[in-house]
Order: C-alpha cells, then structure tokens, then sequence
C-alpha cells in the first residue's frame, strides 16, 4: 500500500505546484487533488502541466476528490441541479484522466426529507449511469464514497447499491473514518473488499464525536490493516485532514509519520 495525502491538509492559499513540492519533501507517494468550481473550466493544457510537475517530483496523483456534490446533488429533486451534477461526473473524469488519476471521487446523493429513500436511490442511480460511459470513455473509475449524507449505511446496502449500477467503472471510494461512527471499518473492508479501488484515511473520536489526526482517535488500525491485506487491497491510503492552524505544514509531516507507523501494523494474535 501507497502513502497519499488529500490537498486540504494545506492551507487554502496554497496553490498546486505548492502542495506537489510540499508533499513530495514531506515524502508521499501521491497527492489527490481537488476539484472546485474554479477548476472546472481549467484547460487541457493546465491539466497537463499538473501531471508533468507530480511526475517531474516522483508524485502519482491516484485520485481526484471534489466537495461540489454536496452542493450539486445527484439525487436533487431539482432536475437541473441533478443535470449539474452529471456535468460535474463527466467533467471530473475529464480532469482526471488528464492528470493521470484513475478515480474520481462521487458522492452519491445527499438526503433531503423532500425526497423518499427510494427516490434518492433511483434518482441517484440514474445520474451515475448517465456518467458512466464517459467515465469508461476517459479510463476513470467513479468512486463511490461513504459519507456522513443519510444514504448507505451499512456494508450491505452499500454493496448492493454498486452491483445494481452494474457498471465496471462504478466502485468504492472507501473512508475509513467516516465508517466508525457507523460500524467497524474492518467489517465493511471484508463485505466490499473486490469493489474497492481507493481509501481515505483519518481517526474519529466517538466520546467526542470528532474527527482527529491519525491515531488520536478510536479506529482499530491493526484491525484495518490486517483486513486490508487479507482482500488483496494494494492502493493508496490517501490522508484526508485539516491542517493545523499553527504552521502550514505540521499537519502533513505528521500524517506522514502515522502513516509509516500504521502501515507496519499488525493484529496482535
């Protein structure tokens, strides 16, 4: 497994070539990248040049991440928001595959009372499906993410919900922290497992029900490792973090080091 960090453990003013040669010193393997509205528009060949400056430092960039989903929902019952999203998925994958990412994180739906389960489920289908072929068009798998949005709770549910897209290029973005206010990250790993194609990383605190930095928190790490290794999963672990607000990049130095220390984890038998 790869050592990766999401570009919100910098400071908001950093620009990209910032957050590459940042990353890069502190010493991961890749960078996932994120998609803003201001990113939409942004040309080709700035696209490019992106992926020749990772490359030109040793970084992948595996993944692309966006927060506009929760903005742009899927499974809006606004038709022309749901169409903005569709732009955004075939957009995203457009992005990617032009830095060289093979994922491109998706969250699914937001639920909203206006809207029934099985409607957001529906709603929510139809607009992945309707990125899809652009997505295998451009070689990007749509990930899938478990989110804090009211929708896919459980493993099982979450499983079923990808084997009804039935798609090759629809799968898991799996966030381990998320899952613990849910479940155990271990158990949802084991019932994914073949379907999941790219992991955040960061810790949650259940007394406080806080997310923290890596191994401030409650996650089972040797229990998410060893069930990591058991399904064949040899991706990235992408850190998915604030930055501290005392220096710009304590945050990221220290992820690096949790990173090492969980990646030597063991379950104790």
């Amino acid at each position: 497994m790869r050592k990766g960090v999401n570009a919100w453990i910098y400071p908001s003013g950093f620009t990209v070539d910032e957050v590459l040669e940042s990353s890069a010193k502190i010493g991961f393997d890749g960078v996932e990248l994120n998609l803003t509205e201001d990113f939409l528009e942004l040309p080709k060949k700035a696209r490019r040049l992106i992926a020749e400056k990772a490359a030109s430092l040793g970084l992948e960039l595996p993944s692309l991440c966006t927060g506009l989903f929760w903005k742009f929902n899927p499974a809006s019952p606004d038709e022309k928001r749901r169409e903005k999203a569709v732009k955004i998925l075939k957009v995203g994958c457009e992005f990617a595959s032009d830095i060289g990412s093979e994922v491109f994180l998706v969250v699914p739906a937001v639920a909203i009372a206006e809207v029934s389960y099985s409607d957001m489920w529906r709603l929510s289908k139809e607009s992945i499906l309707k990125a899809a072929p652009t997505a295998e068009d451009h070689g990007v798998i749509l990930g899938i993410e478990n989110v804090w949005n009211r929708f896919l709770y459980s493993p099982l549910e979450f499983r079923r919900f990808i084997e009804e897209i039935d798609h090759p290029y629809v799968r898991v973005y799996l966030d381990i922290g998320n899952i613990l206010f849910l479940g155990f990250p271990q158990q949802w790993i084991h019932h994914l497992s073949d379907l999941i194609v790219c992991i955040h990383v960061k810790d949650f605190l259940r007394s406080k029900l806080q997310f923290r930095q890596l191994l401030e928190g409650d996650v089972p790490w040797p229990d998410v490792m060893e069930a990591l290794r058991e399904v064949g999963y040899d991706g990235f672990l992408n850190v998915e973090v604030p930055p501290y607000p005392g220096h710009p990049l304590k945050a990221a130095m220290d992820s690096k080091t949790a990173l090492d220390i969980i990646l030597e984890m063991k379950k104790s038998r």
